[in-house]
This record gives structure tokens, C-alpha cells and sequence, in this order.
């Protein structure tokens, strides 16, 4: 049996691609655009040059259409060779079949992945699982895009402790600080957002905190069970709370504030310069801290003042470290 053809196995980057291009309509540098999928830009240009020049057999995709096409381009919007090109767009396009229902393969991708996540919670709905199976047998074969079975089965005991309300013993591995924590946790609610799966639960000292469960290292759900609080929605929204920080970075290095902040704002922008409203989780120091090492000197922060320097204290503090690493 014939193999699904090469271009196929390149999906899962090109259509994380298309959807961070239809959100700059004038396109983005390949370089930037490269470096936002931890990619290679030359090898990323290759693969959208091929999709877009490949046909698409309709034994593998039946009823499937691009979404958009791909424009290579210079910095002022003329049109380049793909070779040359220095900057990428998606123009979308509509198709003139009147009444044709088409499925793109970016929709698709997004399908598969939200039922993993449904299938995550209902580990027993053998009719998604069944689906979900089909799907990658077909459209989206090559792709290798299958759930991981641990992560799969740790949302599902931490989503059956919280149906129960049954306190949970966890080992963390904290994000922003080093070391691992032991926890009894109260788990309240189990979202998908994107960084992950998150659990907001409650602790003894009736204190609410956010988890991520990529973060747990052991999970023991007790037979000891809790009263799930009446505000506990208001205890979620405190904890989530975001800071409002404006933000200034140069025009390559937008991706980094879109992708440490929850939503961001342009307030204005140069050629060179864009300034940006970012709304940030707690712990703001941390991330903001770390937004600026990773965008540059460049950065500057305009708004709350006592956080302009945060960045240059963890860089002041990352040199020491590697200086004492290269003297030891």
C-alpha cells in the first residue's frame, strides 16, 4: 500500500504557520516567522513553497481546499521569487463552488486536537476514540500528531478526584522558582489553554493556585474528600489576575510579549518599533523578567515603573551564573 505523499508530514508545522501569519495581514520576516515555530527559516520556506506547488490526491484528502495562498515578498510588499523572499503573507481566499462544504487541513488539525482533549477527560467514549483514530488513518495520516497515553491518563485521574471531591497529594515542579514542592490540593477546575493542561485547586492554607499538570511528578488521589467552596469561581478569577504592562519591543520580537502574555494590545508602532499593552499572570517580575532577556536590550517598559528593570537584574544574575559555571 502507498504511503501518504511527502508533503504530508510537513503539515503540522505548515498549518501552525498559516494560523500565525492570519494574524498579520501584512505578513511576517521568514526569519521571525522561523524562529516563533523553533525552526529553520530556509527549510521552513522549502516546506511552504512545496505545499502550496504539490497537488493534493483526492484519495487522500476528499473535499479538502488550502485555505489560503502563500506570497513571497520583500519588506515593501512587492512580490519576490520564494528563493529571495525575505517576508511571507496567507492571503485568504474564497472558493466559487456555491453550496460545497469544505474542511481545511488546519481545521482538521484543530479538531483532532480538541477531541484529544475531550477524550483526555472521557477516557471511557470509545465512539470519539474510535473517531479520532479514523481521522488520523485518513486525512491526517503522517502527521504524528497522537496523544501522549500519560499525559491522557493523568487528566483523567486528576478530572475523576475532581469530579469526586477528593483532595489530591501531588510532588510539583514549580515553573518559575527551582525546586519541587509537595502539595495536598483541593482541585477545582481543569482547563486546556495554551500552555496546557492547568488545574486550579485550593491548598490547606486556603490559598487557590494554578498547576500545570505537565509540572506534576507523582499524583496520589486520597480517600479524604472536601467542600468545594461557594465562591470558588471568585477565588479562581482572583488568582488569575492579570497586570497590565506597556511594553515597547523592536518589530522582530513582538512574538516574544504575544507569546509570555495572556492577551496583548498595539497601542502604536514604527517600522522599526512596536509598543504594546500586555496583560500579564502572576508571577509578573518572572515573566516579564524574562520577556525582556529573550527580546532584546531594546525593550523598554513603560508602565508600572517599578518593573523597568527587572529584566537587566536576571541578566545581571544569568552572567554571574555562567561566569561562576566557567570558573568552577
Amino acid at each position: 500500500m502507498t504511503g501518504p505523499p511527502v508533503y504530508v508530514r510537513r503539515f503540522d508545522r505548515v498549518t501552525r504557520a498559516l494560523h500565525v501569519l492570519s494574524m498579520h495581514a501584512n505578513g511576517l520576516p521568514l526569519v521571525q516567522l522561523a524562529l516563533s515555530l523553533d525552526t529553520d527559516p530556509d527549510a521552513l520556506r522549502e516546506e511552504l513553497r512545496v505545499y502550496y506547488a504539490a497537488d493534493m490526491p483526492l484519495r487522500y484528502y476528499p473535499r479538502i481546499s488550502r485555505p489560503s495562498t502563500i506570497r513571497f515578498h520583500d519588506a515593501d510588499g512587492i512580490d519576490a521569487p520564494p528563493d529571495e523572499a525575505e517576508y511571507v503573507s496567507a492571503i485568504p481566499h474564497s472558493t466559487a463552488e456555491v453550496g460545497a462544504d469544505y474542511v481545511t487541513v488546519d481545521e482538521l488539525a484543530r479538531v483532532y486536537r480538541a477531541g484529544q482533549d475531550l477524550l483526555a477527560v472521557e477516557p471511557d467514549n470509545g465512539d470519539l476514540d474510535d473517531a479520532l483514530d479514523s481521522l488520523m488513518a485518513t486525512a491526517l495520516q503522517g502527521i504524528g500528531t497522537r496523544r501522549s497515553t500519560w499525559l491522557a491518563e493523568l487528566v483523567a485521574t486528576v478530572g475523576q478526584a475532581l469530579r469526586s471531591n477528593r483532595k489530591v497529594r501531588v510532588r510539583y515542579a514549580r515553573a518559575w522558582q527551582p525546586g519541587i514542592r509537595e502539595h495536598v490540593i483541593w482541585p477545582y477546575r481543569l482547563t486546556k489553554t495554551r500552555r496546557g493542561w492547568e488545574l486550579d485547586a485550593g491548598l490547606d492554607d486556603d490559598r487557590t493556585g494554578t498547576f500545570l499538570l505537565s509540572g506534576l511528578r507523582d499524583v496520589l488521589v486520597l480517600e479524604e474528600t472536601f467542600r468545594r467552596p461557594v465562591d470558588v469561581d471568585e477565588r479562581i478569577t482572583a488568582n488569575r489576575r492579570v497586570v497590565v504592562v506597556d511594553i515597547a519591543v523592536p518589530q522582530d520580537a513582538r512574538w516574544v510579549v504575544e507569546r509570555f502574555a495572556e492577551s496583548v494590545e498595539v497601542v502604536n508602532e514604527t517600522d522599526d518599533e512596536i509598543r504594546m499593552r500586555a496583560h500579564l499572570l502572576e508571577p509578573v517580575r518572572e515573566r516579564l523578567a524574562l520577556l525582556q532577556v529573550v527580546a532584546g536590550p531594546s525593550t523598554f517598559v513603560y508602565t508600572p515603573t517599578p518593573l523597568r528593570d527587572v529584566g537587566t537584574a536576571l541578566a545581571h544574575r544569568l552572567l554571574e551564573h555562567h561566569r561562576n559555571s566557567d570558573g568552577g
